[in-house]
């Protein structure tokens, strides 16, 4: 094989690779079973020195039977959610928190450096959404779907003692 034919393979092996990887987001639904009546999220700090997270609330109401919420991903992030349904309506709220227990010192010198511990990186979840927006994972008769809210509402941080 000349060199040129083996770029190209690779090349048509690397687009194929990036395609699959873009699947979720296409099976993005236009016209879930269920309605949006509330979505908002807040900031909190406080508790213990180092605490934070975000809470999200996600409310409405549904006309359909087997219908069930698994997660939401919002601001980069992956929120488990419980729902409570009541009748037809339903809430699902997800909460991200974390703790900074130490601060990490920089140093020049790598025998200074000993003992600190790489910071966490961030799992990147597989939408691209802004700052506003969250998918809700939900199932009807078990066949996972994902619907896109736009516009929550940001509320006013919360600060606990």
């Amino acid at each position: 094989m000349n060199r040129l034919s083996k770029i190209s393979i690779v090349l048509l092996g690397f687009m194929g690779i990036l395609s699959l990887s873009q699947c979720k987001t296409q099976n993005i639904a236009n016209t879930p079973p269920f309605t949006i009546t509330e979505k908002t999220y807040f900031s909190w700090t406080g508790g213990k020195k180092g605490s934070s997270g975000v809470n999200i609330k996600i409310a409405g109401t549904f006309n359909t039977t087997n219908l069930s919420f698994s997660k939401i991903y919002f601001q980069n992030r992956e929120y488990k959610v419980v729902p409570e349904i009541n009748g037809t309506n339903f809430s699902l709220v997800g909460s991200y928190s974390v703790l900074t227990n130490k601060e990490n010192d920089m140093y020049s010198s790598s025998i200074d450096e000993y003992g600190n511990v790489a910071p966490k990186i961030e799992k990147n979840i597989p939408f691209d959404l802004q700052k506003d927006e969250a998918i809700i994972v939900y199932a009807i008769s078990g066949e996972e779907k994902y619907y896109k809210v736009k516009g929550i509402k940001q509320l006013e941080t919360v600060f606990y003692p």
